[in-house]
């Protein structure tokens, strides 16, 4: 069964007087602009115990006006780190407004304090076959998670969204703003969504890029969306190979669900799950990946899977972070039966991809008997909201537009091509264009807008 809990209260509070931020050289860093400065915050609401978040900013070259919060997602930490290499992209927002990230709570980066657990890559199982496997890998989940949780209860209960938002209130608070322009890029739309829920009267501006929808009434749902989005990418590849590479894919798929295929190159065997998740980490990447796909999928068809094997040491499919964050953010499963049932579903309406992406394998499989309850699940945008603005590439856009189109007179940016993180990451000037005025001016772009 899903877990669920009540949607979060909306909070509201009066705007206090600016706190006095100490600001700094950030730690390391003499030649940049950035300054730092700590602010304490409280762990958990209502408790007395407070951590310290580092926060920073590019201070506005101009007369200030405002400032701009940022997070880049990840979800880790080092938000200050990635700032201070992206920098160029706030040139013209800097004209008239501080621009502001922080350090995440829990994670490796400059806040205190740090939770002791594996940061490093999390390989995904496979799904199990009876609730004896889900059993099985909900009780290793645990093992894994109580140590984690071991180094610090309070702080690991309470590293979801919601929590990190709480923080993005604390530090509007200390500037002294009334109202905050809230970008989040990647899973910092996540964290972006949660800020939107709990503290709707302080948002002037908000700009989401690439994100997933964590504001859908019907998780199910959602996970079926997700599927037809993924199935849409590789539709483009399939229309660009030879006739029949598409009958052949899922002809090819359907063996390694009988019988894993060799990988000798790496000393892997994949199965049909991940097999499809390989294809679309390079069918993702656009045309410049293609020609290699398709010659991964006729070495497949020999016996040689090894042309799928992803970048890096481990041959499997795999995720960052040890699922901190995200096993407090999403549902999860309690029942074998139900996971599979959702698989089968997910597999039939796109029979190219099935469940082969994060938040259908990767979250449910390694965030079931997690030791702490979904803290932060999702649930719909208030409707009080100012309109927002989003933009997304092939893959990004349709779940960025299921956010955005909940808040009247909002507007999307188009990208018809590969990439993530328009605005940071790929840095494209038509959508930095965009985006600088909406936060500056809350100028929206005409309707359908898109950048090359």
């Amino acid at each position: 069964m899903i877990r669920t809990l009540l949607a979060l209260t909306v909070l509201t509070t009066p705007a206090p007087a600016a706190q006095d931020l100490q600001w700094t050289a950030c730690p390391g860093d003499t030649k940049s602009e950035l300054e730092c400065a700590d602010l304490p915050v409280a762990i958990a609401p209502g408790s007395d115990r407070k951590l310290t978040l580092k926060v920073a900013r590019l201070p506005a070259t101009g007369e200030k006006k405002g400032t701009v919060m940022i997070n880049f997602g990840g979800p880790q930490g080092d938000q200050i780190a990635i700032m201070r290499s992206w920098a160029k992209i706030f040139t013209k927002i800097r004209q008239s407004m501080d621009v502001v990230t922080w350090d995440p709570r829990g994670y490796p980066g400059l806040s205190e304090p740090v939770l002791q657990c594996d940061w490093g890559p999390l390989r995904t199982p496979a799904f199990p076959d009876d609730q004896a496997g889900l059993d099985r890998l909900a009780a290793a989940n645990k093992a894994r998670g109580d140590r984690c949780r071991s180094t610090d209860p309070e702080l690991f209960d309470h590293m979801d969204s919601a929590s990190d938002a709480r923080d993005a209130e604390a530090v509007r608070r200390a500037l002294g703003e009334d109202r905050m322009n809230f970008i989040g890029t990647s899973y910092g739309g996540t964290i972006a969504q949660a800020y939107a829920r709990q503290f709707p009267d302080r948002v002037r501006t908000m700009y989401v890029d690439g994100t997933g929808n964590h504001s859908t009434r019907n998780w199910e749902r959602e996970l079926t969306a997700i599927a037809r989005d993924h199935e849409r990418l590789m539709d483009r590849f399939f229309a660009w190979a030879p006739k029949g590479t598409e009958r052949r894919w899922r002809e090819l798929v359907a063996r390694a669900g009988k019988e894993p295929i060799p990988a000798p190159k790496v000393k892997a065997r994949y199965d049909g799950t991940q097999l499809r998740f390989l294809a679309v980490q390079k069918g993702k990447r656009g045309p410049a990946e293609w020609d290699a796909l398709l010659a991964a999928i006729k070495a497949a068809e020999g016996g040689d899977a090894s042309g799928f094997a992803p970048r890096g040491p481990d041959p499997y499919p795999a995720l960052m972070g040890g699922g901190v964050k995200e096993c407090l953010d999403f549902p999860r499963p309690d029942s074998q039966r139900k996971l599979a049932r959702t698989v089968k579903r997910l597999r039939k309406v796109a029979p190219s991809m099935g469940a082969a992406f994060p938040l259908a394998w990767h979250a449910p499989l390694t965030c079931a008997g997690w030791p702490a309850q979904v803290a932060n699940p999702p649930s719909p945008l208030p409707g009080k909201l100012p309109p927002m603005l989003g933009a997304g590439t092939w893959l990004d856009y349709a779940p960025t537009s299921r956010v955005v189109e909940q808040v009247k007179g909002s507007r999307m940016i188009k990208f018809d091509g590969p990439g993530h993180n328009l605005f940071a990451a790929m840095a494209n000037a038509c959508v930095i264009d965009h985006v600088s005025a909406y936060v500056t001016t809350r100028k929206l772009p005409p309707r359908n807008i898109e950048c090359a």
